[in-house]
């Protein structure tokens, strides 16, 4: 009988394999994400307010047109009258039209780069977001295939249990295996459901929406070294070039504060009709007027005694010195990134390594002698449970391992700003770190 339940056991693992899973490219989930999300639409407007205001910032001053009359119809009334018409035009000194508009293309090229650095912060969070979704997804899957095969498992073993072949003990043992992995797939698929949700969330898209979540596809491989790496962040980093940006807009602003001490001038041309006494008054006839026109030109000049911008002068400055810091400080924290992220990855490849060659490859070895023990009556089933329940536990662990390669190379991607190395399903198709086949493999593998 037990040679009949091996063999079932064996045909179950068989029927085990599934078709890959279908869902949602993380490609597909980033266009979609970049389309609707309303934080990032907001962001957006940010750069058509620059542009307004680089509009803005060419225009010259508008000219003044004063209209102005004189009577003496409340005092004497004896008819003396006159208007004047006046046209000024400001005129700007010292360069300010020009620096004003040095000063609001940085500002919108400024917005270029803080919506960049929006879109990277978002396409960074989705991608965490999307990678735990993804191992969850496949640590779910492990675990139905699990349930299924042991469903299996179970039949076989009523077989058995009726046939008088098994012991009551056995039965439960093994039905307490199946409601622990039962346990642990619902966990997931509970898990599961919050990711989705999340995703949904940065996504922008409704919550109704079916979402479903793939391993993430091979990323682009690259043998930049450390060095390389980083400075290829400082290059591309969109956060960088917005601080450098500050710096490029601070020193704008101070120009712009300079060039505000230089007064503005006004031109001015007034033409007028003025009234003219032409006869005095008598005593048998009233003063008389006649009308004279006028032309009159002129310049008004400020006179900067005491106020030349000396405050908004220093001010600029010291944004200038502000942006300069706060450049080198982002810097700094870039390499520190890059290398943190770099060593992360290692590490994580180094693990991986590490847990299919002396964990899970010794947890089989060392399930294939309980089994064989087994066969022979030399142990029991609850030893077999014990170490299954271990390769079950290196499994998991492997597929942790591997997803702690995506979330560092999703990491590394982050700080660098592109995508610079291979995921575990690269890894694995390239044959240097091989998905281990018992990660394949679900319920519990009794040949």
């Amino acid at each position: 009988m037990q040679i009949i339940l091996i063999v079932m056991l064996q045909a179950a693992f068989g029927l085990s394999e599934q078709a890959p899973a279908t869902g949602m490219s993380f490609d597909q989930l980033a266009q979609t994400a970049l389309a609707s999300n309303k934080k990032l639409q907001a962001a957006r407007e940010q750069l058509h307010q620059a542009e307004a205001r680089l509009v803005q910032a060419g225009l010259r001053p508008n000219p003044s047109l004063d209209l102005s009359t004189t009577t003496d119809a409340i005092f004497a009334n004896e008819g003396e009258t006159g208007f004047a018409v006046t046209l000024s035009q400001p005129f700007e000194l010292g360069g300010k039209r020009i620096k004003r508009i040095h000063v609001a293309e940085a500002e919108s090229e400024l917005a270029k780069a803080e919506i960049a650095d929006a879109e990277r912060q978002l396409i960074g969070q989705l991608k965490t977001a999307y990678l735990q979704a993804a191992e969850t997804t496949v640590r779910l899957n492990f675990l139905e295939r699990t349930r299924s095969v042991n469903q299996q498992v179970a039949q076989v073993m009523n077989v058995r249990l009726t046939a008088g072949d098994a012991s009551r003990l056995d039965s439960h043992l093994l039905q307490a295996e199946n409601n622990r992995i039962e346990a642990q797939r619902l966990q997931a698929e509970s898990l599961l459901t919050r990711q989705l949700f999340e995703i949904r969330k940065l996504a922008g898209i409704p919550p109704s929406t079916v979402l479903s979540v793939r391993p993430p596809e091979a990323a682009l491989s690259s043998a930049l070294n450390e060095v390389n790496l980083v400075e290829l962040a400082l290059r591309s980093r969109p956060d960088l070039q917005a601080a450098r940006l500050r710096e490029v807009l601070a020193g704008a602003g101070l120009d712009l504060a300079r060039s505000q001490a230089v007064p503005n001038i006004t031109g001015m041309v007034r033409y007028a009709r003025d009234a003219n006494i032409s006869r005095f008054a008598t005593a048998t006839q009233p003063r008389a007027f006649e009308k004279d026109s006028v032309v009159e030109f002129g310049v008004s000049i400020p006179l900067p005694f005491w106020n030349r911008e000396q405050g908004n002068i220093r001010e600029a400055s010291s944004k200038g010195s502000q942006a300069r810091a706060e450049r080198e400080a982002l810097e700094l924290r870039v390499r520190t990134e890059v290398d943190e992220a770099v060593r992360r990855y290692e590490l994580a490849v180094r693990s991986l390594e590490f847990l299919r060659s002396g964990v899970v490859n010794e947890t089989e070895a060392g399930l294939s002698i309980t089994q064989l023990a087994y066969r022979l009556g030399d142990a029991r089933l609850s030893d077999v449970l014990l170490q299954q329940r271990s390769l079950i536990e290196a499994q998991m662990a492997e597929l942790s391992a591997q997803a702690e390669i995506d979330a560092a190379n999703a990491v590394l991607e982050f700080a660098v700003g592109v995508i610079v190395l291979p995921t575990s399903t690269e890894i694995g198709r390239s044959g240097e770190f091989a998905l281990n086949p018992q990660v394949e493999k679900t319920g519990f593998p009794i040949h």
